[in-house]
């Protein structure tokens, strides 16, 4: 017995120092730079991953590298426009990576999001078109429109009307603006999270990211790869059973409100035209028969809704927020702009008045630049063949991906002052400094909604939410924050990269866990 454990132990350290000599050495990606211990181990970015600062991790090693690094031993990472596009670009010879295979709770759990193949993608990318149209736009504005309206009376309910509200964490009650609406919208339920009072549903935001959390690990775990083998042989059945009741809970909730709205369809009671209508009566341009008649796709593609619908777009108002709030001179020309081209509030709605608002709209691409949803990279595999990256050669099966969070702060794209918020660097002006074509360039590295094939479905929705909410919030209310709170900023004790108080901090699960700011409301004087 002694014998076959020394044997059993002298094959593992000969398997554990072949294998770090051929990572170090002979490793297609052997001369890439990158830290000593990423080149032979997955160890570095699965801690980071744990910690909740990957992100920040990723930014720092392109400092100390340069514009592409290797952050595990088949992982290259990059931050220049010209990789970004080679990566997302529709000519990339190159697929959605293994990582999103984390996600799959069996085999048939294939929505638009996991699938990885090109063309079984392009079908469901297809199909899930049919429910972002101008018609469903249309659809959606009033009801946005009076789900901001409430919210925003909740923000500034006191006794007093000419008071400052109490104060308000803007994660939590955007989480639930947000939810409400994409209740509404997906669901025609009222969920009614951001009212006052008991509610079971309030924890499903949350719920949410804890599964995307789990995912998330898994994914840079140094064992991700006997997971995504063991997962079709009776570890998703074991994880199923092992899920704790929370997430189970969440699970049913979702199929719940699916099947409650299939039965009103199917008998008439809702002629609502909210996500999940259009999803029931899109008709397969191929076949020219029902797009999902199977319960079990319609559910997949239900959960990426929620999914994509939600946190996606609560951390981007709640970064809007915090840096308005943060940078009164900001808020202060914001304010202007809306007060001097809408008479009313009842004036800020879907059209090209709104969307012409230029510093409106720097102010929020300002913020998503800065605070990305999912602020890591969006994670890729190279296809046989093989691709060229920035103008360097990689084998198929390369995993590769460039961080919204360090694209966002590279100084080589955005200047010197690339980790300050400066909405006017989206307007043409020679007071700031920046022509038409300063800002083509920018914007070829800019992508809050990703480019190519695998874009965002959704994306003129979650535009006119964040076009919406802060208009109509900025035009009706002042803000402040809270005296003596400081829930968001940076601070010494994070180190470098997450320091500075005028900088949103958030924690990276591929979207983001977050907290704050807490401000304070009141109506704005005629």
């Amino acid at each position: 017995m002694a014998l076959f454990v020394a044997f059993v132990l002298a094959l593992a350290v000969s398997y554990v120092v072949s294998t770090t000599i051929y990572c170090l050495f002979f490793h297609p990606l052997s001369s890439v730079p990158g830290p000593f211990l990423c080149r032979f181990s997955t160890l570095p970015s699965f801690y980071h991953a744990c910690k909740g600062d990957r992100h920040v991790w990723i930014w720092q090693n392109h400092q100390k590298f340069g514009s592409a690094f290797r952050a595990a031993p088949n992982l290259v990472l990059f931050n220049s426009t010209r990789a970004y596009n080679d990566v997302h670009g529709l000519r990339a010879n190159i697929k959605r990576g293994s990582f999103y295979k984390a996600w799959k709770r069996n085999e048939n759990d294939v929505q638009t999001i996991s699938s990885t193949e090109p063309k079984e993608h392009a079908k469901k990318r297809k199909l899930l078109n049919l429910v972002f149209t101008e018609q469903s736009l249309k659809a959606a504005s009033p009801l946005l429109i009076s789900h901001i309206d409430r919210w925003m009376e909740l923000l500034r309910a006191v006794g007093e009307e000419d008071s400052w509200s109490p104060p308000r964490n803007m994660s939590t009650h955007v989480d639930q603006l947000v939810f409400d609406i994409l209740g509404d919208l997906c669901f025609a339920q009222k969920f009614d999270t951001k009212e006052p009072g008991e509610n079971k549903l309030k924890h499903i935001p949350h719920l949410i990211m804890r599964q995307v959390a789990i995912g998330y690990k898994l994914s840079k775990s140094p064992l991700f790869d006997l997971i995504v083998y063991l997962q079709p042989r009776g570890l998703n059945t074991l994880m199923e059973r092992a899920r704790k009741k929370p997430i189970k809970e969440y699970n049913a909730f979702i199929e719940g409100s699916l099947d409650a709205r299939i039965a009103s369809h199917k008998t008439g009671t809702s002629a609502r035209e909210d996500m999940i209508h259009f999803l029931l009566t899109a008709v397969d341009p191929d076949t020219n028969e029902p797009a999902f008649s199977n319960r079990y796709h319609l559910l997949s593609e239900t959960r990426l809704l929620v999914l994509a619908g939600t946190d996606t777009t609560a951390l981007a108002l709640s970064a809007i927020f915090f840096y308005l709030s943060h940078n009164p001179t900001v808020l202060e020309k914001l304010t202007a702009e809306l007060r001097t081209t809408f008479t009313s509030i009842n004036d800020i709605m879907l059209g090209s008045t709104l969307s012409g608002c230029k510093y409106l709209r720097a102010c929020i691409d300002e913020s998503l630049r800065l605070s990305h949803p999912a602020p890591g990279e969006l994670p890729r595999e190279v296809l046989p063949g093989g691709a060229v990256i920035d103008g360097r050669s990689f084998p198929a099966g390369t995993h590769v991906g460039c961080s919204a969070w360090a694209m966002g702060r590279n100084k080589s794209i955005y200047g010197d002052d690339a980790e300050t918020y400066q909405p006017e660097r989206w307007i043409a002006s020679s007071d700031y400094g920046n022509s038409v074509a300063d800002i083509a360039e920018m914007k070829k590295a800019f992508h809050p909604f990703s480019i190519g094939s695998m874009n965002c479905t959704g994306q003129n929705l979650a535009t006119l939410e964040l076009l919406l909410v802060t208009a109509r919030t900025v035009w009706s209310m002042e803000m402040r924050i809270a005296p003596g709170t400081t829930a968001g900023e940076g601070r010494e004790e994070l180190g470098w990269g997450q320091q500075d108080p005028m900088q949103y901090v958030v924690e990276d699960s591929y979207l983001c866990f977050k907290n704050g700011p807490i401000l304070q409301f009141k109506k704005r004087a005629a």
